[in-house]
């Protein structure tokens, strides 16, 4: 009875093909299309995920590049600390200073302008420095009023050993009261390139140009 309906069946079917075999071309073709169709779904599908995993995969470069950059940035910010640590580290193990030591007015100054040498002393330790004293500093009188002194030569011998001393010459216009206050810098290099600065306060107190040392200068590391 099985068998009889599936040839049965089966018979119908090629019957209705030939029946309708002029059609054959048009199922053909609606084949075609539905699967050219599907093939455009699936097309446009992929691409689609395709972009998704794009924009995916482009913010987690973004956000890892940021991450990246952001470590650079901390890593060098770390190196300069530990940079500035350990030249500080050396600086205050070499201990550089300079000392003022005195002042006097020199006895050759002309009628116009008053020469004021100052001696000062290397304390620090275990080396040598190129000095190199600013040309001017201002002084400032009792009634707070200001004028510019003058470095008026060279160094003599620039290169100062520890334990020596050595002097600058500075000048101001005779018609300057005697008593003031006065602020000079001095810079110096060691060996290594290393230029340190020192800004003296320091009172002249009377007509002989004696001077009074009224703060601890401290050295700083510049940054030439």
């Amino acid at each position: 009875m099985d068998s009889e309906r599936r040839k049965i069946t089966i018979k119908d079917f090629l019957q209705w093909v030939i029946e309708h075999k002029d059609y054959a071309q048009l199922y053909s073709s609606l084949i075609a299309t539905g699967a050219l169709t599907f093939s455009i779904i699936s097309f446009f599908v992929s691409k689609k995920r395709a972009n998704k995993d794009k924009m995916i995969s482009d913010a987690r470069y973004e956000e890892q590049r940021k991450q990246y950059e952001e470590r650079l940035k901390e890593e060098r910010r770390r190196r300069e600390e530990d940079k500035l640590e350990s030249e500080e580290k050396h600086r205050f193990s070499e201990k550089p200073r300079l000392v003022f030591k005195s002042s006097k007015v020199v006895s050759n100054s002309n009628s116009e302008r008053i020469l004021l040498r100052m001696e000062f002393i290397n304390k620090g330790r275990d080396t040598a420095y190129d000095i190199v004293p600013d040309l001017e500093c201002t002084a400032k009188k009792m009634d707070m009023t200001e004028f510019v002194m003058r470095r008026c030569e060279p160094v003599q011998d620039p290169v100062v050993m520890v334990g020596e001393s050595f002097s600058m010459v500075m000048s101001y216009d005779k018609e300057e009261k005697d008593f003031f206050r006065m602020t000079p810098t001095i810079r110096y290099e060691d060996a290594s390139g290393r230029v340190y600065k020192q800004t003296f306060c320091i009172d002249i107190s009377d007509r002989l140009g004696n001077g009074i040392i009224i703060n601890y200068a401290q050295p700083e590391l510049c940054d030439e």
